[in-house]
């Protein structure tokens, strides 16, 4: 009657395996993991709707300016809702689109700007 013992080296194969196979399937699910949170981020991309430009008037309260097709809408955006406030015509998206200042133009025309009686008087008081 013969008996079939499992030896050292075959136990040590197994776990051997097992670990390796554990750990790739770590690696596997890290690295999905990854490549999901970056898309997630992202978000759907859509050609047909696009947001123009975004003024911020509180941190969870904005308007902002969305093109739809070919037709443009003032929104306002809340932490919980939207809201069209109405359509844009062309010529007042022109002009809100023109207006492309860039940080070195306001940088230099508040530097430039003219100081107000109030701030002449506390210069002329530190002297």
């Amino acid at each position: 009657m013969s008996t079939a013992y499992a030896t050292n080296t075959s136990n040590l194969v197994d776990v051997t395996f097992w670990f390796v196979a554990i750990i790739f399937l770590v690696i596997l699910l890290l690295i999905l993991y990854f490549f999901l949170a970056k898309t997630a981020k992202k978000g759907p991309k859509n050609k047909e709707i696009k947001m123009a430009k975004k003024y911020y008037l509180d941190r969870n309260l904005y308007i902002a300016i969305i093109k739809v097709f070919e037709e443009y809408y003032v929104t306002l955006v809340t932490s919980d809702s939207t809201e069209v406030l109405r359509k844009l015509n062309n010529e007042e998206v022109e002009e809100i689109t023109k207006e492309n200042l860039n940080f070195v133009d306001t940088l230099s025309k508040v530097l430039k700007r003219e100081k107000t009686p109030k701030e002449k008087e506390d210069k002329k008081s530190k002297k």
